[in-house]
């Protein structure tokens, strides 16, 4: 019977790549961005601005997230879950500027909800956060 040694270096080394590959993971889910959290909307909510906001979202967003914004959309990349925009839950983050962020620069780490910066200027993404606003719950 042939037996295998295995130095207490080698298993240290194996457990610290373990840890890391486990920190990793852990940090990248529902990782919120505090310098996004403090960006407040410049824009005003108005019906203007909800329906400028609406239109936007049916152009760019409806696709993953649904008519409803319930995260029941057809095109939704392939074992993805996109969030209901709808309740109360935001696991990236819930302020006004956390969305914007999440809107225009995507979320990773494999990033299922792609950047829109390149097909939405800053004052469009903030009319789509002041039309998610106005389908959620007040308070949120």
């Amino acid at each position: 019977m042939a037996r295998i040694r295995v130095s207490q270096a080698g298993i240290v080394g194996v457990a610290a790549v373990w840890l890391l590959s486990i920190t990793v993971a852990v940090s990248a889910q529902a990782v919120k961005n505090p310098e996004a959290a403090k960006l407040k909307n410049p824009i005003k909510s108005t019906p203007e601005s909800i329906a400028d906001g609406q239109k936007l979202y049916q152009k760019y967003c409806k696709f993953c997230h649904g008519d409803d914004a319930k995260g029941n959309g057809p095109l939704a990349p392939k074992d993805t879950h996109p969030p209901d925009l709808t309740d109360a839950t935001w696991d990236h983050g819930s302020t006004d500027g956390e969305i914007f962020t999440n809107i225009k620069e995507g979320i990773g780490p494999k990033f299922d909800m792609k950047p829109m910066k390149a097909k939405m200027m800053d004052p469009d993404v903030w009319n789509v956060v002041i039309y998610l606003r106005s389908l959620g719950p007040k308070g949120r």
